[in-house]
């Protein structure tokens, strides 16, 4: 069996030491293939070990220039790293390569959104969208730039696609709820924050937008039970945390 197979077996074991080193040891199996490279790269970049994931796909790009996949990975990476100026033109030129690329689309969509290109984001949501319409990912995005915008219209229309294409996804209707509100749809809100909750129970967005629209709607005692569940629940770093008692001590 070659390294790179064994490699692959252990990755879906889920031993991943044992799949890092014998990738590496299939570089000199196949000493002009990218492919090594760019396996153990992406099982670098899901274990957040970025900079030795980043010097692999840079081996794969110096072997392939031309290779689309490498070229998006690495995009990712860098987008991971804050690097989003260097991952755009990395997005760039894997499209320039293959122009049905969806992912790529998409990854450059988000990387517009993170430093505030948000009609160049949008844009590549919906290229992404174009070649893939049951794309929730795009979806969701398009609906937070089209948010971001303040066209609320056209976000409520993404996110309602985005929950038709994407079920389980707690989040979508969270930020549906927030788009309700803005178009005064209290009780459209309350029944998608209730929605997401049914998905997520201990969603700290959720229950914090919910609590919000509890203490407006003047239901106080419910709205100190979504903070309190919140403060039980969610992690020490989540950012929810402090907002949350800053409200509990508003309404007590």
């Amino acid at each position: 069996m070659s390294h790179l197979i064994q490699a692959m077996h252990y990755e879906k074991e889920e031993k991943y030491k044992e799949a890092i080193e014998e990738y590496k040891k299939a570089y000199t199996e196949e000493p002009m293939s990218a492919k090594p490279y760019i396996l153990r790269a992406m099982l670098l970049d899901e274990m957040a070990q970025f900079d030795e994931a980043l010097n692999d796909c840079n081996s794969a790009i110096y072997l392939e220039p031309g290779n689309s996949e490498a070229l998006n990975l690495r995009g990712e990476i860098l987008s991971s790293l804050g690097n989003y100026q260097d991952a755009i033109s990395d997005f760039s030129a894997a499209l320039l390569i293959n122009s049905e690329n969806e992912i790529a689309f998409y990854n450059r969509g988000l990387a517009y959104a993170a430093i505030g290109e948000l009609l160049k984001a949008t844009y590549d949501f919906s290229k992404a969208i174009k070649l893939n319409p049951s794309f929730g990912g795009a979806y969701n995005n398009i609906g937070l730039a089209h948010y971001k915008l303040h066209d609320y219209e056209a976000a409520l229309a993404d996110f309602t696609k985005a929950v038709e294409v994407r079920k389980g996804f707690a989040c979508s209707y969270t930020h549906r709820g927030k788009v309700q509100e803005q178009l005064d749809n209290i009780e459209g809100a309350l029944e998608d924050y209730n929605s997401a909750l049914a998905i997520s129970p201990k969603d700290a967005d959720s229950l914090y937008y919910r609590s919000l629209l509890l203490a407006k709607l003047g239901r106080l005692d419910d709205a100190k039970k979504d903070l309190e569940y919140l403060l039980e629940k969610a992690p020490s770093d989540n950012q929810f945390r402090e907002l949350a008692k800053q409200k509990l001590e508003e309404i007590v």
